[in-house]
This record gives C-alpha cells, structure tokens and sequence, in this order.
C-alpha cells in the first residue's frame, strides 16, 4: 500500500503539472481505476461467494437450527464482503491519499472521499450479492466446481471485452483527451471521458471524486443524484431479489445433487490410484493436484489471481505506446513493471498455494513422518511439480508483455531468464518455509499464509521481487546503450541460487527433525 501511494502520488503530481491534459487525464485515471475495483471486487466476491453462501461447513447445521433464513442471508453477505471485499481498502485507501496529496486538499476531502468510497462499496457489494446468488440459482444442477468455475469465466470474459472496448485508452481516445475546445462550460475531452464511461456504474462516484479534488467540472446533476440512489437501490435488490434467490435455491443445493452434495462414488469399486503418476511419492503428489482441482474454492482463488496478473499484462500489450515506445527509459520502466507484477502473483501464487503444501497435511502427519516414505524425496517432487506449474503459466504471460515492449531478442530473453528464475526462487522460498515451520493444527490454508513463516516469506520474497524488476531495467537501459541485456538477467543467478539452496537446507534439516520425532 505504501508503494501504490507513491506511484499513485508521483504520477497524479505529474498530470496536476500539465496544463491542459491533465483534468482529462486525472479523471480518465479516476473512472479506470474504480472500474479496476469493481470488477476485482465483483469477481473476488462470486468466485467465494458461491462457496460460502452455499458450501460453508456449517450450512445445514444453521439450516436445522432455529436460525432465521434472512439472518443466514444476510450472516454470509457479511460474510463474504469482510473477506473479499480487500480491492476497496488496499486499492482504494493509497489512491485516495495520493489524490488528496497530489491536490493539497484539506482533512475534510478525505473525509469526503472516505464516505464516496463507502457509497461505491455499498454498490459493488449489493451488486455482488445478487449476482452470486443468481449465479447459485443458474448453475444449481451443475457440479460446485463447475458452477464456480462457469460463473468466474463467463464474468471474466464479459469484463474483458467490456475493458477492452471502454476502459483502456486507444490512440483516437488521447486525441479526443488533448482537444482544447470547450462546450457549455466543460472541456470537450471532460465530455468525451464522461461519454465513454457514463454507463459504468462506477461514473458517477469518480466524476465525485474528481470534482471534490482538482475544482473542475465533471459529472451532471443526474450523476450527483446517483452517487446517492445506486447504493441504496443495490442494496434494497439484494434484500429483496437476491434473498429471494437464495431462499429458493439453498433448500435445493443442500439436499441435492448440486453444491451440497458430495462426490458421487464410482461405479464398480475402487478404482487404481494413483492413476497417472508412480509409486509412493507420486501417489502424494496426485493427491495434492487432485486436492487442488476438485475444490472449488482453491480453483477460484487461482483463476483470480490469474485473472489480475492477465488483467497487467493486457494493458501493457494493448495500451497505445506510440512515441514513447522509441523512448529506452519508457521501455525500461514498463519491463521493471511487467517483471515486478509476475514476481509479486508469482509470490501470491506461492503464499497461497505452496506454502501450505506441508502443513495441510495435518494432524495425521505423524503417520506421514513414520512412514518408510523418503520425506524429503516428496519435498523435492512437490518442488518440482509446483515450480513447473507455476514457470508454465505466468512465465508465458510475462513473456507476451516483454514482447509487446521490445524487439531485441536479446532483451526478451534476458527478461525471460528473469521471469523463469523468479518463479524457481519463489516457489522453492515457498515449500522450503513452509516445510521448516509448518502447523498441522491449522487446516485453513488461509491463516497458515499469515503464519510467523508466511510473513518472513513475504518479506524476502517482496525485496528480492522488486530487485529483479531494477535489473530487468538495467537490463533494457544496457541493450540500448549498445551493452548485453544477457550479462545483467544472469547477474542475480548466485542470489537467486543461494535462496534456493538456503531454503532447500533448511527445509532437510527440520524435515530429519521432525522424521526423528
């Protein structure tokens, strides 16, 4: 958050200096920006949503007891809002103090600003609700994973055309920007911006926004009343349409073949396991993937954080560069943010899925531990399976975005090289901490990310992710300058291999501890 306040803040302060574009411009940032939010919120909220709303282990129980059902209603928006509801603070916080202190404004803007970021919560959360209980209602006879999976992608897809068409700027959108004529009092790129994004329910609170911040005219009279009535009409159509579609799908997904049901046993008996991998350690790792791709709610959370690193990269291999394309500090600084972002899903990636691996064992691990199973020959198979997985699907994104940028095969490989160290270094961070300190008390994968080790795993992970994007940065100046873009990617490697190596050593030693016990 600190660091999305200085971007934030360095890059409001160099629009509020240009003269003529920067009003368009700053609210062109505004109306994307909380676009960004609301779809981030929107999808966060559907792909958990439909778990707890439907799935959550004390459903029936509450179902049984004397518990009203709008009180579980309204108990599992909560709910679902405190926990997904992180875009608003963690987005919304840093650019507000930026835009306030871009502009000088007084304690009684951010005050303002607070209660329009509220108002845009109240909206995209009641928006939420009813788009995640519709969603239940729709896919109530498909299986919980192909529900959530079917909601997430359709949302997915209709947000990426709709972003691709509205949101990110063409170059005719920056002529438009840059017209100085004025009509009726507003500048005619004011009302160029306001057309293209008037149908965004998000319009009206950055038009707000903008006005209270930089004095400029933005917005009508019809918007003003609409920053007030959306919020309260969201939320009067999750009281009422949505807690109606819970009310009649719940009933049915609990005592169904839809959420609520288990997996339904196979015919014939056991069948072979494991099916595709071999021997003892490869029964594991099976088990592991499988454990991932039959839940749910893992499957979310990965096509989300997916969804946010592809969301990235697309404004980088879509946005119009024109001249500063030619421009090798341009270029170097969009390299340093497309390897950053890689590195921090990478690290995301990593925290939520990897790290866990070991303690998800749980209170059976004894048994795992005192098995003649080599231990750490399934360490080393987990590394290679999660390190694999993760090179093979955010290293090709990365890539695609380094291609946007440069031309120089040996620049995109150096990036490359980058991307595919980083992913290594942080998967192997992630299993070897996470072995070193696990919890088998804690089956919740998402506390045991805010464990003692999970924090040491963020704060080695965030400085050394931000250390390759400078040398990817390094790396493209040096290209320019007629020097080796190769000679910098491969510079980090004996750091890179001594975090490795350090994790790795850590993970055997506590590993043979915990083998001994």
């Amino acid at each position: 958050m600190v660091a999305e306040y200085t971007v934030f803040r360095r890059a409001l302060e160099a629009l509020a200096r240009l003269q003529q574009a920067g009003p368009p411009l700053t609210l062109y940032f505004l109306e994307s920006f909380l676009v960004l939010i609301l779809i981030i919120l929107l999808v966060s909220f559907v792909a958990a949503g439909l778990w707890i709303f439907y799935r959550a282990d004390d459903t029936r129980l509450l179902m049984a007891a004397p518990f009203p059902l709008g009180g579980l209603y309204l108990l599992r928006s909560i709910q679902t809002f405190t926990q997904t509801g992180w875009a608003l603070a963690v987005l919304g916080g840093p650019a507000l103090a930026a835009l306030g202190a871009a502009y000088g404004k007084p304690a009684a803007f951010y005050a303002r600003g607070a209660m329009i970021l509220v108002l845009f919560g109240a909206l995209a959360g009641g928006a939420a609700v009813v788009l995640t209980t519709a969603a239940g209602a729709a896919f109530r006879h498909a299986r919980t994973r192909v529900g959530v999976g079917a909601a997430v992608c359709i949302l997915l897809a209709g947000f990426a055309i709709l972003v691709g068409r509205n949101v990110i700027p063409s170059t005719s959108d920056f002529y438009a920007i840059f017209e100085p004529g004025i009509l009726n009092g507003k500048p005619s790129s004011i009302k160029f911006i306001e057309a293209k994004f008037g149908l965004w329910p998000s319009h009206p609170f950055a038009a707000e926004l903008y006005a209270v911040a930089t004095g400029g005219r933005a917005g009508s009279a019809v918007s003003r009343t609409l920053l007030w009535l959306t919020p309260l009409a969201s939320l009067a159509l999750a009281a009422t349409l949505g807690r109606r579609l819970y009310a009649r799908t719940l009933p049915a997904l609990a005592e169904g073949l839809g959420f609520a049901a288990s997996a339904p046993a196979g015919p014939g008996g056991r069948r072979r396991f494991p099916r595709r991998l071999h021997g003892a350690v490869g029964a594991i790792i099976e088990r592991d993937l499988l454990a991932i791709a039959r839940s749910p709610s893992e499957l979310g959370r990965a096509a989300f954080l997916g969804f946010l690193l592809v969301l990235y990269t697309a404004f980088i291999v879509v946005a119009p560069l024109g001249a500063a394309a030619a421009t090798p500090e341009t270029i170097a600084r969009l390299l340093l943010f497309d390897v950053v972002a890689a590195g921090y899903f990478l690290t995301a990636f990593g925290l939520r899925f990897v790290f866990p691996a070991m303690s998800l064992e749980g209170r059976a691990a004894w048994l795992f531990f005192s098995s003649p199973i080599p231990i750490f020959r399934v360490f080393l198979a987990k590394l290679l399976v999660y390190g694999g997985l993760l090179t093979l699907v955010v290293v090709p994104i990365a890539v695609l975005g380094a291609l946007r940028l440069v031309r120089d095969p040996a620049v995109a490989a150096g990036v490359a090289a980058l991307v595919v160290t980083v992913a290594l270094t942080t998967t192997t961070l992630a299993l070897g901490l996470g072995a070193a300190w696990p919890n088998f008390r804690e089956p919740n994968p998402e506390f045991l990310t805010t464990s003692g080790g999970g924090l040491a795993l963020t704060l080695i992970c965030l400085p050394y992710v931000a250390l390759m994007g400078w040398v990817a940065r390094r790396a493209a100046l040096a290209a320019a300058a007629g020097g080796s873009a190769l000679g910098w990617a491969l510079a980090p490697v004996p750091l890179s291999a001594g975090l490795g190596a350090a994790a790795v050593a850590l993970a055997y030693w506590r590993i043979r501890a915990l083998e001994a016990a």
